[in-house]
């Protein structure tokens, strides 16, 4: 009786210790790349043949495509320590790529840590900055002068992402002019400025890494539309104005090409050269008058945002 008593009691104490062990006992995720490095984790997302999202230790989140996994496994961790840092070991000699491998899950697009392979990563933005006059848009003398001086522009942008994508920009921009007052008599003199609505698409070649920086470079051709300055005089004493140049409007086909950088996938820098030749239409007395071909340029550079 005494012998049963203690195996009952030996039976007891063996089901408490192991119950007492499991209820410690805790797993973990861990994934083996293929290039060596070790995660260890907590899986939290499963993309079916496409990827995982797995949280460290720490309360960080990383990404990585399947084709970079080796295998996935489960450890067992009877008193998990808390961890300063990401839980990544190396195998054999080769040393872990961080910049190719571990790419954020808050920043999922190309230009922010993802490849092109893992979505299209295409991106909006809105800039602005300075619209500069080239050409004879800028000339102060002889024929089609344009007295434009530096003024500002502002627009919208969509990209597609990868290295090899499509990039569509529509901008407005806006130049005073400066009117020469040499032989004008006595009086008040009134202009209004350039003002020029570009829309354009085309193709576009750059990078697409994890670094945080990327660069492209887009031709594109599209469409111009400038209204030409308006200037009116008003002689001393009078109240009667007279148009020295009417205002008119002109829309041709437009060309030229961009080239930009992208910090951290949001903060964009970039310079666009576009050009056109145009015949302007204004009206005189009631008649309407088109003039001859003129060339106008433009070198935007600004500073945008991307959402």
């Amino acid at each position: 009786m005494k012998t049963n008593n203690r195996l009952i009691l030996l039976t007891v104490v063996i089901i408490l210790g192991v119950t007492i062990m499991a209820a410690q006992t805790v797993y973990r995720d861990v994934v083996y790349l293929k290039n060596g490095s070790i995660i260890k984790g907590t899986i939290v997302e499963t993309v079916p043949e496409k990827s995982i999202k797995i949280e460290t230790a720490d309360g960080n989140f990383y990404v990585y495509n399947f084709s970079d996994i080796e295998k996935l496994t489960k450890e067992a961790v009877v008193a998990p320590a808390k961890e300063s840092k990401p839980v990544i070991e190396r195998l054999g000699n080769e040393a872990p790529r961080p910049a190719e491998v571990q790419r954020s899950y808050e920043n999922p697009r190309s230009y922010e840590g993802q490849r092109s392979s893992e979505g299209s990563g295409s991106i909006f933005g809105i800039y602005g900055g300075l619209a500069l006059p080239l050409g004879s848009l800028g000339k102060t003398d002889g024929d089609y002068a344009g007295y434009a001086k530096t003024g500002f522009s502002g627009g919208l942008q969509f990209v597609t992402g990868g290295t090899i994508g499509f990039i569509v920009d529509g901008s407005y921009s806006h130049n005073k002019i400066d009117v020469p007052t040499a032989g004008i008599p006595a009086g008040k003199l009134e202009y209004t400025g350039w003002t020029s609505i570009i829309g354009l698409a085309g193709l576009k070649i750059g990078t697409d890494n994890s670094s945080g920086i990327n660069f492209f470079i887009a031709p594109f051709a599209g469409v111009m539309h400038e209204i030409t300055p308006e200037v009116t005089f008003t002689p001393s004493g009078s109240s009667t104005s007279t148009t020295y140049q009417p205002k008119a409007s002109g829309t041709g086909f437009a060309y030229g090409g961009a080239v930009e950088a992208i910090f951290a996938g949001h903060v964009t820098l970039g310079a666009k050269f576009v050009a056109s030749k145009l015949k302007f239409k204004y009206s005189v007395n009631g008649q309407d008058i088109e003039s001859d071909a003129m060339n106008r340029s433009l070198l935007l550079v600004c500073l945008g945002y991307a959402f």
